[in-house]
């Protein structure tokens, strides 16, 4: 008797989540349910463009009423909370102003139970998703709000402590990631602050066969804002991937997977030229280079490499993780005038086509289960639009810019157009 209420609560609740999130559950179905239709479609990537604010104690411009209580900043010591550890940011999912970002969290939420469904069979009533926090100079200061953020928007999310520091150490000295993290970011010691986070990592980095592990156990992984070379190089060697990366290609190419990104964690997922630095200004007075981007604040530091700008449009000509294999996305789009810059960056690389994804809004990319034929499907989501761009037979960046077709928030586009 247990058994049945426990499976026909499991299947009240699913109906009630479909009735919410129709358009995922839609495209959650398994082929062998389809019946002689074509096959559904699955979303299997969502794109973010940046800038989906949550109520926080640090956030507290993004709160209707009293902000939660929490870390207030980034600390440049420990805090202690009144238990005695470490005072942790706290997020208030539901006293964020922003509906649109509410929405794109919890699509993503929907979109990890429709990839357990398609790996088990099962419907889970909080999906495990892991949060990547390699793209920031310092990756332990944004697990807070992530953990948060997913575990009220009804997720158990997990931290996945891998970054390029990790990368560069699996299999070397892991008691030395502190230092290897300043080499390659700049950024100074932080393992006093965050102990737990530090410790956590540092055992992470001494079992490299837990990643494929966890890879292989997760509903989501969700990849954070910050730089996309730091994001890229946590999974690459050069142009080289590490053996891992192939157990995530394998889970996306089985629709058993979701992937998810925001800002440098969108710009990261193409799979041709991907943006690493600039201004529409500058790229269009000046073009594309295909080098690396230059320091933050090199003009007031005097530290430009020579050729270059602090605004120079840079890109790395091998791509990112190749996840997206459409074309260049771009993040951040409308709000930073960035229409220049992606068309000037399409001619110069010889793409395409191009993506720009506005603030507070997502790309979802659907495709039809591996095996079958089928479209892939693209719908945008949130306050703003996705812009694409055609460079076919364009030949000056000033027009392409303004040639964009405009995806709006809820409609649908099958691809290709």
């Amino acid at each position: 008797m247990k058994a049945r209420i426990q499976r026909s609560f499991i299947v009240s609740y699913f109906m009630i989540a479909c009735a919410l999130l129709a358009p995922v559950c839609a495209h959650a179905r398994s082929p062998a349910n389809s019946g002689s239709a074509a096959a559904p479609t699955q979303d299997i990537l969502l794109l973010a463009g940046g800038a989906l604010p949550l109520c926080s104690s640090i956030n507290t411009q993004h709160c209707v009423g009293t902000p939660p209580n929490g870390r207030s900043n980034a600390p440049e010591r420990f805090i202690a909370a009144g238990d005695g550890q470490r005072l942790r940011e706290v997020v208030d999912f539901n006293a964020s102003k922003s509906a649109d970002a509410q929405a794109i969290y919890r699509h993503f939420v929907a979109m990890a139970i429709a990839a357990h469904r398609m790996r088990t069979g099962k419907t889970v009533l909080r999906p495990r998703i892991g949060i990547l926090t390699s793209a920031a100079s310092d990756p332990f200061d944004p697990v807070d709000f992530y953990l948060s953020a997913f575990a009220q928007a009804g997720a158990d999310p997990q931290w996945l402590p891998l970054d390029p520091a990790v990368r560069f150490s699996f299999g070397s000295d892991c008691s030395k990631l502190a230092g290897v993290r300043t080499a390659l970011t700049g950024e100074p010691d932080r393992a006093a602050i965050y102990p737990d986070l530090a410790n956590t990592q540092r055992a992470f980095c001494l079992d490299r066969a837990s990643l494929s592990k966890i890879l292989a156990n997760l509903d989501g992984l969700f990849f954070n804002g910050g730089d996309q070379s730091l994001s890229k190089a946590t999974w690459f060697d050069g142009v080289q991937p590490i053996g891992e990366f192939a157990v995530l290609q394998a889970r996306i190419k089985a629709q058993t997977l979701a992937i998810g990104g925001t800002s440098a964690g969108t710009a990261v997922m193409s799979q041709a030229a991907m943006i690493t630095n600039g201004t529409s200004a500058v790229a269009l007075i000046r073009g594309a280079k295909a080098v690396p981007p230059p320091p933050i604040d090199c003009t007031r530091k005097r530290s430009c490499p020579k050729g270059l700008v602090e605004d120079e449009l840079t890109y790395e000509p091998s791509g990112g993780l190749g996840l997206f294999t459409l074309g260049i996305l771009d993040t951040h789009f409308a709000a930073r005038s960035r229409q220049g810059r992606l068309a000037r960056l399409l001619l110069d690389s010889k793409t395409r086509f191009g993506f720009g994804v506005d603030e507070t809004t997502a790309l979802i990319v659907a495709q039809a289960p591996a095996g079958t034929r089928g479209s892939v499907r693209l719908r945008a989501i949130g306050a703003g639009s996705v812009w694409i761009f055609d460079a076919r037979g364009a030949n000056d960046a000033v027009q392409l810019s303004k040639r964009a077709r405009l995806l709006k928030a809820g409609a649908e586009l099958t691809w290709p157009p």
